[in-house]
């Protein structure tokens, strides 16, 4: 009985896509720690809202425009708490607003986080309303979106001195990590997706192209991630580790796939929470 209402409740947690605000979050310290930064704990709330606020509005976009009852639990799940949710979404934008412009003193991060906000909301209009020519875009369009945002305050930091080389290095690694990771669960979803008329790249060039995309990018990703070893000094090694475990995470979901797809997405979304063993150090 309790482990069901555990899951049941993990669901729920899932659906409202709090596991990805803390990932984001813990995607957030890692370039902090990694930076030696110091940030107030308001930008992390920031974080949250936007991440949550983004994540909502793009299912409530889709649980709208499924026609009928939704595969899918997360569509289904917006489906039946749409205006709930949407009530939700309207107030947490307003604390997000009110909380940017009262707490938050260095005014480049607001000008630069309404401008990526305001992209990433265009960007999911764009590919809705565009049909499912452009819906191949999306997972990279994504990946690079979500590590724009989990870097946007390091990067604001360091506009006028120069970010530092290693920076990049872990940045593109993210994103890397980022397109696999949405790649996958395009994959797993491809039968809910297909019976709900939503576009995916799997629906656009089939699974079998889909399916040797993730292979090369796997492939590409580890020898990428492994290289660093011998391109950065042995400081910063427990960062190389720590995205390495994460990726190979994402791997074992990928070469295992007769696991249900509710325990991949749980296993891969909990790896983005990583980072935040870093507080240990």
């Amino acid at each position: 009985m309790l482990v069901q209402k555990l899951d049941r409740y993990y669901n729920y947690f899932q659906w409202l896509s709090l596991d990805v605000v803390l990932g984001a979050c813990a995607g957030l310290f890692f370039f902090q720690h990694l930076l030696e930064l110091s940030f107030t704990p308001v930008v992390y709330v920031l974080m949250g809202l936007a991440v949550w606020g983004i994540y909502t509005f793009d299912h409530l976009m889709d649980a709208r425009n499924i026609e009928g009852r939704a595969s899918s639990a997360r569509h289904l799940f917006h489906q039946v708490h749409f205006k709930k949710l949407l009530i939700w979404l309207f107030l947490v934008g307003v604390v997000g607003l009110y909380l940017a412009f009262n707490f938050i003193n260095f005014s480049r991060l607001i000008s630069f986080g309404l401008l990526l906000g305001t992209m990433i909301v265009g960007n999911i209009m764009l590919l809705k309303f565009l049909g499912k020519r452009l819906t191949f875009l999306k997972e990279l369009t994504t990946a690079a979106f979500y590590t724009a945002g989990i870097t946007l305050v390091p990067l604001i930091r360091f506009v006028n001195g120069g970010l530092p080389r290693v920076f990049w290095f872990f940045a593109f690694g993210y994103f890397v990590m980022a397109w696999f990771n949405l790649l996958l669960l395009a994959y797993m979803d491809k039968d809910s997706d297909q019976r709900d008329k939503m576009g995916s790249i799997v629906n656009t060039f089939g699974e079998s192209v889909t399916h040797n995309l993730l292979l090369v990018i796997l492939c590409l990703g580890m020898l990428y991630m492994i290289s660093l070893f011998f391109i950065l000094r042995s400081f910063y090694y427990v960062y190389i580790v720590l995205l390495l475990i994460m990726f190979l995470i994402h791997a074992l979901a990928f070469i295992r796939p007769n696991k249900s797809k509710e325990s991949v997405r749980r296993q891969i979304d909990a790896s983005y929470m990583l980072p935040f063993v870093l507080l240990l150090l």
